[in-house]
């Protein structure tokens, strides 16, 4: 899901998210192709974390056109556990930026370098486990913005879990929000393998922009 939890893999375990990514718009379809999102523990509180993907876009205007979108690289620290502080709290603050410009000229990737300072909370309610986040967003272009999100999930089976979310960003004055219902679930095969997919559509943009259709599949590897 879009919304970040305290989770971290575990010291010297490696945690890897390998996946299919859409996001649609009238006239104008982009693909993750695939998506990497790679994971290490250092320490059991502590998680390194660096992403990226191959992006397919599609346009009606022209032809499919191929390379390399935006790369994350974060560090995720994990400073009260549910264990012994009855929930838990991070923080994961990251950095978004361009590894080659011309994917900006090309419309693959957004221009500019983002710095997020999220704070991620967790606890479990009954048989629902919920995640909370919040933070600023930082860009050297364009206005700065908050991020939020929050996201359930309940096992229905031992190795089935269903998940709801609700994600947004604004500007910093809460205008200009944009809103994003999900749906998804987690299907665990292995104690090292997990299958992971999701589906979802904005439900509020700002100025009557074009709605966003999102979806996501792959698999999650931790050994």
């Amino acid at each position: 899901m879009i919304t970040d939890d305290p989770g971290t893999p575990g010291n010297g375990h490696f945690e890897i998210n390998i996946a299919t990514t859409l996001a649609g718009r009238p006239h104008e379809q982009s693909w993750g192709l695939p998506a990497f999102d790679l994971n290490y523990g250092l320490g059991e509180r502590i998680q390194l974390t660096l992403q990226t993907s191959f992006v397919v876009l599609k346009r009606s205007d022209h032809g499919a056109i191929g390379g390399l979108g935006g790369t994350e690289a974060a560090v995720k620290w994990r400073f009260l556990d549910e264990e012994t502080d009855g929930f838990s709290v991070s923080t994961f603050p990251r950095v978004i930026f361009n590894v080659l410009h011309s994917s900006v000229h090309r419309g693959l990737t957004d221009d500019g370098t983002r710095a997020q300072f999220p704070v991620q909370i967790s606890r479990k309610f009954g048989a629902v486990d919920l995640d909370f986040e919040f933070g600023p967003v930082l860009s050297s272009v364009g206005r700065s913005e908050w991020l939020y999100g929050i996201v359930g999930g309940t096992d229905v089976t031992k190795t089935t879990v269903l998940m709801a979310e609700l994600h947004g960003t604004a500007r910093t004055s809460f205008e200009r929000d944009v809103l994003t219902v999900n749906l998804g679930s987690r299907q665990k095969l292995s104690d090292w393998c997990t299958l992971i997919a999701s589906f979802g559509h904005d439900v509020r943009s700002p100025n009557d922009e074009p709605l966003a259709l999102i979806g996501y599949g792959g698999v999650q590897l931790v050994y």
